[in-house]
């Protein structure tokens, strides 16, 4: 692995350069003063793309795409050096959920699209460093080779180097709602139908906006006025064949070391940031006192141990917190910790099969919640509640649940924005949150962005 510094570089800059290159993708540690926000990468031209489709087959064929190409990392440097990097969309959840088949028609883009990736640059936000990582891997499963590499992040280097285009400003989206309010209240009620027959205890809703397609470089320029307005640590923006994505998320669906420990990190409850700080301390007390919440958090706390329970070892898998709070950029979270360590024989493909689709957005027990989402949602979903992710060499991985998300496809831009519905659930209130998530990605006069 050669590993070069990059000095005084910053995420921004570097992105404008190569926004336009093959196979762009910006993981994007926005928030950088979240814990979770000390790296960003971006990664450009890979050696090989896996497109499965969504059948049960997709999983099989991860692993030994994977297993084509084998480089060794430098200890001490970035988590992520290199290797697979993509999206799995919710439309995917049959290739780990075989016993699931929805009724809606797909979006039309790739349900999984990952790339093998030799060029990538780490930004340590932390000690304000950046460094690129290339092994030197070839496009039909050849091994490292320096002077591969070397050539490979001299041509970066150029690229970075040259004068990037003038970006476009973001211009204005109308969004169209799909999901009226009648409609979402209506769901909801039928939701709680289902928990009231046994069927589930409860279930993830969400509510559809759309907007008209948008080109690459206007793409691009409303994400960066995005991400200063609702900074996020698990924000990306990607360039996929079938579909951009611009996301905002918070949340992480799950993460494995090299060492095999485990973290996953899902957030159930939410409410709006005061005005001043009096009322922020008022709406944080207020969430968590929330039963409504803390009973939401704590059902899909124990589905994770219990999806985490299939790729761990039983005794590893424990709660080292449970309903904490946590602030982000106009929004108040409850979050909780799941931590485990991998049983022998089982890796980083295995561990995101055993937790996707994320519980956080689906419900419990899961199977049926995401029967049930089915019926009462207008459409099929795509990338939303999927997942962006990065598979290392060392068999480390990170990925996120695609929720504050545009989900840009050739023909029109959506949105939606979901709410977790128990039988405690006010429909009116669940409307009003699921309101308030998507309005920080549509509102009507976007940050103006000045070019690089």
């Amino acid at each position: 692995m050669i590993c070069e510094a990059l000095p005084e570089l910053d995420p921004v800059t570097a992105a404008a350069a190569l926004c336009g290159e093959d196979g762009f993708l910006w993981l994007d540690s926005a928030d950088t003063g979240h814990p979770a926000g000390r790296w960003s990468y971006i990664c450009v031209w890979p050696v090989s793309r896996l497109m499965p489709g969504a059948g049960p087959e997709a999983a099989g064929a991860l692993k030994r795409w994977l297993a084509q190409w084998r480089a060794e990392t430098r200890p001490g440097g970035a988590p992520f050096q290199g290797g697979a990097a993509g999206y799995v969309s919710y439309e995917a959840a049959a290739a780990f959920e075989p016993r699931f088949s929805s009724a809606h028609v797909a979006t039309g883009a790739a349900p999984i699209e990952l790339g093998m990736y030799d060029a990538v640059i780490a930004f340590d936000h932390a000690r304000g460093v950046a460094a690129v990582y290339s092994a030197g891997l070839g496009g039909h499963g050849e091994g490292a080779d320096d002077a591969r590499a070397r050539a490979r992040i001299a041509d970066l280097k150029a690229r970075l180097a040259a004068a990037p285009a003038r970006m476009a400003a973001p211009g204005v989206l109308s969004w169209t709602q799909v999901t009226s309010a009648a409609a979402f209240t209506g769901a909801v009620a039928r939701a709680q139908e289902f928990i009231r027959a046994g069927d589930i205890y409860q279930a993830n809703l969400a509510g559809l906006w759309t907007s008209r397609a948008l080109s690459r470089e206007e793409a691009f320029a409303h994400y960066l006025a995005l991400r200063v307005r609702a900074p996020a640590p698990f924000a990306a923006f990607g360039i996929f064949r079938d579909r951009m994505i611009a996301s905002l998320s918070p949340e992480r669906l799950v993460r494995g070391e090299a060492s095999g420990r485990v973290l996953a990190e899902p957030i159930k409850g939410t409410i709006r940031r005061g005005r001043d700080a009096a009322e922020d301390a008022a709406r944080r007390a207020e969430l968590i006192a929330s039963e409504k919440d803390r009973a939401e958090n704590v059902m899909i706390v124990d589905l994770l141990r219990n999806d985490l329970s299939r790729v761990c070892t039983s005794s590893s898998v424990h709660v080292p917190s449970l309903c904490r709070l946590e602030s982000f950029a106009g929004l108040h979270h409850l979050v909780s910790s799941i931590e485990g360590q991998l049983a022998a024989g089982q890796g980083a493909a295995d561990l995101f099969g055993a937790v996707f689709p994320g519980g956080s957005i689906t419900g419990a027990p899961k199977l049926r919640a995401m029967e049930v989402i089915d019926t009462l949602e207008p459409a099929a979903r795509g990338a939303f509640c999927g997942s962006l992710l990065w598979i290392g060499h060392d068999g480390a991985m990170d990925a996120s649940i695609l929720i504050r998300t545009l989900d840009m496809l050739p023909d029109e831009t959506r949105l939606w924005a979901g709410a977790g519905i128990t039988l405690l659930s006010d429909p009116q209130a669940e409307y009003a949150e699921i309101c308030l998530k998507a309005e920080r990605l549509t509102a009507a006069a976007p940050l103006k962005v000045e070019a690089a």
